[in-house]
C-alpha cells in the first residue's frame, strides 16, 4: 500500500482513538441514561459520530495488513467491526445529539424507552462488535502484521463487552471494553505512522532463513 496513505490512515486512526477514548470518559462522568437535551450529551453525541466515520474510514488500512493471516477470519472481522461502530458510535451518537433533544424539547412522551428500532440497531451492532473483534482480532494475532499488544487488546475488549451481559455491570464494561479496542486500534495507527515498532510477519523468518543459507 502507497506509504502516504498508510501514514493518512495511521494519522486518522490515532485520532479517532484519542476523541473516543474522551467520548467513553465523558459519557461515563455525565448522567446520559434517560432522554436528556444536556448539552454536553448532545456534544458528546456529536463526537461520538466523528468517531465513528474516523474509525470507519481508517480501519480498511489495517483490514489489508491483518488480511495476510487470513482472508477469510479478516474479512468477516472488519465486516462485524463496521456494523459494530456504524451502530454505537454512528447511530446511538445521533440519537443523543440529535434525535433525543428533539423529543425531549418536543415534549414527546420518552418514558416508554427507545423505539423497537433502536433496540434491534443496538442488538445487532453490538453482536457483531462482538464477533467481529474476535475475528478481527484473531486474523490480527495470526498475521502478526500489527503488534501483538493491539490484537491483544482488540480480542480481549470483545470478550469483556460479551460480558456486558451480567446484569448491573452493563456501563462499567463498555467503558473498559470500549476504551481498549480503541487503545489497541490507536497502537495500530501508530506503527502505520513508523512511531510504534513494526511486526514481524510470520513469513518473513523463513525467507530470511533460506536467504541466510544461500
Amino acid at each position: 500500500m502507497n506509504g502516504y496513505l498508510s501514514r493518512l490512515g495511521g494519522a486518522v486512526l490515532v485520532a479517532g482513538s484519542v476523541l473516543g477514548c474522551a467520548v467513553l470518559v465523558g459519557l461515563a462522568l455525565t448522567p446520559s441514561d434517560h432522554p436528556t437535551a444536556n448539552p454536553t450529551v448532545i456534544t458528546l453525541g456529536w463526537a461520538d459520530m466523528v468517531v465513528g466515520l474516523l474509525v470507519l474510514l481508517s480501519l480498511p488500512v489495517v483490514a489489508g495488513r491483518v488480511a495476510t493471516g487470513s482472508h477469510l477470519l479478516g474479512a468477516f472481522g472488519f465486516a462485524g467491526l463496521v456494523m459494530g461502530f456504524l451502530g454505537f458510535d454512528i447511530i446511538l451518537g445521533f440519537e443523543r445529539a440529535v434525535d433525543t433533544p428533539y423529543l425531549v424539547t418536543h415534549h414527546v412522551d420518552v418514558s416508554q424507552g427507545p423505539p423497537i428500532g433502536m433496540l434491534i440497531v443496538l442488538l445487532a451492532g453490538g453482536f457483531a462488535k462482538i464477533i467481529g473483534g474476535i475475528l478481527f482480532g484473531a486474523a490480527a494475532w495470526r498475521s502478526r502484521a500489527v503488534p501483538r499488544v493491539a490484537a491483544g487488546l482488540i480480542l480481549a475488549s470483545s470478550v469483556i463487552f460479551a460480558s456486558g451481559l451480567i446484569p448491573h455491570m452493563t456501563e462499567f464494561v463498555d467503558v473498559v471494553a470500549g476504551v481498549m479496542i480503541l487503545v489497541g486500534f490507536a497502537v495500530c495507527g501508530l506503527e502505520l505512522l513508523g512511531i510504534w515498532p513494526a511486526s514481524q510477519p510470520e513469513n518473513a523468518a523463513p525467507q530470511f532463513s533460506s536467504a541466510a543459507r544461500t
